[in-house]
């Protein structure tokens, strides 16, 4: 007799619990994390490179990329890499660890690799913005992210 009731019991328990997963709230995988350490004006090669490679890539872009591009036509393109020590600021948000969302080697944080990348409308091929984001993290080639507050589709030097 007494078994049975710690069964129902230990079953009634499982239940609550499951219940209670279910009806609680899942948050998005949509992260709010900005990978822009700062921002940073291009040179008119830079442009012209990553312009060169957002077109390759709308060249070859499949019915798969298209669908993706059509949701968030912003792309986020590598236009140049660069090390941390380059780049004073960047190099002290390293050391400091402010809002980098990256734990490095501190003793090799100036050999960092820094992507620059520029913010493109796939629509009209054209910038978005004046300057270009500096970047330690990245998404996967393929997901969005936000850069600057600006929410872009990362493909890096090609996807």
């Amino acid at each position: 007799m007494m078994a049975l009731l710690m069964k129902r019991l230990v079953l009634s328990l499982i239940l609550f619990g499951l219940a209670s997963c279910a009806t609680t709230p899942q948050t998005g995988v949509v992260s709010t994390h900005d990978y822009a350490l700062m921002s940073a004006t291009p040179y008119n090669s830079e442009i012209a490179l990553g312009r060169e490679r957002l077109e390759k890539f709308l060249a070859k872009a499949d019915p798969k990329k298209r669908a993706v591009l059509a949701q968030n036509p912003i792309v986020a393109v590598e236009a140049y890499e660069l090390t941390a020590g380059e780049v004073g600021p960047i190099l002290r948000r390293l050391n400091s660890g402010r809002n980098t969302g990256y734990v490095a080697d501190s003793y090799h944080q100036s050999e960092t690799k820094v992507k620059f990348l520029l913010l493109f409308d796939s629509r009209n091929g054209q910038l978005v913005s004046d300057d270009g984001v500096l970047v330690v993290n990245t998404p996967i080639r393929g997901h969005a992210g936000m850069f600057g507050g600006i929410s872009a589709l990362y493909i890096g030097t090609e996807w």
